[in-house]
């Protein structure tokens, strides 16, 4: 996108390189792909033929002090006029306030009408399902993307939807538009997790232009009361010590022998239990304490031991299989075996790979009995080390959580704070 647009500049509208527009969109592009919908940016751009105002189809708007590639302007917009027109209620909280109870109360109520669950990643959707089963409450949850599937309205009285911290700005926009004026929409999720991998940070600029209902005592917080004490200093930034008597930390990572009973499992649901007790979650993909590394040393080390079945994550969604981005499962050498009884020939699987370390980014929508939060072993250029991704980290967990990684960089984790610039406001 970044080529295709500076080149269109230039083209179509004779917008030269090192002018200030020019060097405005390089600046925008790169702080999109950072995750802001807009920048700040001086008037007399607005000059320009290739920039428009509200309503005008142009590659680039200039809106109250901001500048926005158009298409992000037009989904900004789109939600702030529907935040006008629908009946939305924000449901958010930590973990273990009692998100999904809240929405339970609610649904038994009105289980005579009609009522759609979805959330953004199959794992979420499960857990949501899974949550509300609890409660005495069946019904289908779904994924966002099915659930929008390819209709412009979504005919219902009721639609909750999970985990909506995950949401970029072009879902949301997209969800907004399929919901109907009568409708009640109820959206869940954690304000202060990770935003989306994508752009925008708009479920937190949501509640903090609705409101909406703020659950802050943790009912599970007396199973792991260290970890909800962490939870809130790492949102603070008033740590003094990772240690506590849920929380363990460690400066360097060392491979712990943590996967006995998967690499011992006698059955695939054995294996698959074992992936609800303990997950190890790492800030980065790549480098020695990344997930791919770590990853490959595992399997190394399942081999030596002969064991039956690996953990493995779906990277890409397939519909006909029922297999999402994010989706965990095990495998052997010739099936695949999902929670829900759900079991694949390998060779008929979507992309996937490795799952004995996934990143923090993958876990949200997850929860385990024991968590190991691997960070890089020096500070280098880590400016995605905030205190967002270090708090959704440590609360996955349930019980137990190890932290492994350099206590300086962990302390400037939770210094940086997200900051995504939106007009949501």
């Amino acid at each position: 996108m970044d080529n295709f647009l500076l080149s269109y500049l230039e083209e179509k509208y004779g917008v030269q390189k090192e002018t200030p527009l020019y060097c405005k969109a390089q600046e925008l592009l790169q702080r999109l792909w950072q995750g802001s919908v807009c920048i700040p940016a001086d008037e007399s751009l607005a000059n320009s033929e290739a920039v428009g105002k509200k309503g005008e189809a142009r590659p680039l708007i200039y809106h109250e002090g901001n500048l926005y590639i158009q298409r992000y302007f037009v989904y900004q917009t789109r939600i702030l006029e529907k935040i006008k027109e629908l009946k939305i209620h924000i449901i958010t909280g930590g973990p273990g306030t009692g998100k999904t109870t809240s929405l339970a109360k609610i649904l038994k109520d009105r289980l005579n009408e009609k009522i759609l669950l979805a959330a953004p990643t199959g794992k979420a959707a499960l857990r949501m399902r899974e949550s509300l089963a609890n409660q005495g409450i069946e019904l289908e949850a779904k994924t966002l993307h099915r659930l929008l599937g390819g209709y412009n309205s979504l005919d219902a009285k009721i639609i909750a939807i999970d985990e909506c911290s995950m949401i970029d700005l072009p879902m949301m926009s997209r969800l907004f538009d399929a919901v109907q004026s009568d409708c009640d929409l109820y959206l869940l999720g954690d304000k202060n997790q990770l935003a989306s991998v994508e752009a925008g940070s708009v479920f937190a600029d949501i509640c903090r232009v609705l409101g909406g209902t703020e659950l802050t005592t943790n009912y599970r917080a007396k199973d792991a009361p260290g970890i909800a004490a962490l939870s809130r200093q790492i949102l603070e930034n008033s740590v003094e010590d990772f240690n506590n008597e849920n929380v363990r930390h460690f400066e360097s990572y060392d491979f712990p022998d943590w996967h006995k009973k998967l690499f011992n499992a006698a059955s695939s649901q054995e294996a698959l239990e074992f992936l609800k007790t303990f997950q190890i979650l790492c800030a980065t993909k790549v480098g020695k304490n990344g997930a791919k590394h770590i990853n490959e040393k595992l399997c190394e080390q399942a081999r030596k031991e002969n064991a039956k079945y690996i953990p493995i994550i779906i990277t890409e969604n397939n519909y006909q299989l029922n297999l999402f981005n994010g989706d965990v499962g095990v495998k052997d050498r010739e099936f695949a075996y999902f929670p829900g009884e759900k079991t694949f020939p390998v060779l008929t699987l979507p992309e996937h790979e490795g799952a004995f370390a996934i990143t923090i980014h993958k876990s949200q929508g997850s929860e385990y009995e024991r968590v190991a939060v691997v960070y890089p072993a020096q500070e280098m250029e880590r400016e995605f080390l905030t205190r967002e991704l270090l708090y959704t980290a440590i609360t996955r967990a349930k019980k137990e959580c190890f932290i492994f990684g350099n206590r300086e960089v962990l302390l400037n984790s939770c210094k940086r704070k997200i900051f995504r610039a939106s007009g949501i406001k």
